[in-house]
């Protein structure tokens, strides 16, 4: 049995809302790229040397919740007791028993992300790629 987990809000400038959504994960040699928004905001997530990421439904990390609901943030930085922690139990996990593997989550309204990771993620805003297919008042473009 793991103990309650052990997490810190990470400050970012979008603040969490009961809308606040994981809308894509991408995964690529350049590293992993969680789009989150909300109804006020979008915002592209970067962990540019990660070890190991999951997507998982709230319902399955209900041991979070009493520190991570939406109303406290989106972004966590989990020090103790998460998926590390769960992964560590297993005596092949090598990467997990570096000192500096931290571990990140990024919580949606339905699907959320845990990261493990050399370093901390870069939160900017979400751009889109083609700024003349946006909509406009008179259409696309």
């Amino acid at each position: 049995m793991i103990d309650q987990p052990n997490v810190a809000v990470v400050s970012t400038p979008f603040a969490s809302d009961e809308t606040t959504e994981v809308s894509s994960v991408r995964f690529s040699r350049d590293g992993l790229v969680i789009s989150v928004s909300s109804t006020q905001w979008d915002a592209k997530v970067t962990f540019s040397q990660m070890y190991g990421f999951r997507v998982l439904d709230e319902l399955d990390l209900t041991e979070f919740w009493s520190q991570c609901s939406l109303r406290d943030g989106w972004l966590f930085e989990v020090t103790t007791n998460g998926w590390k922690t769960l992964e560590l139990s297993r005596p092949a996990f090598y990467s997990g028993r570096q000192g500096w593997v931290r571990e990140y989550l990024v919580v949606g309204r339905d699907e959320c992300v845990s990261v493990l990771t050399k370093e901390a993620p870069l939160v900017v805003a979400e751009t889109p790629s083609n700024l003349s297919l946006q909509p406009t008042a008179f259409g696309v473009g």
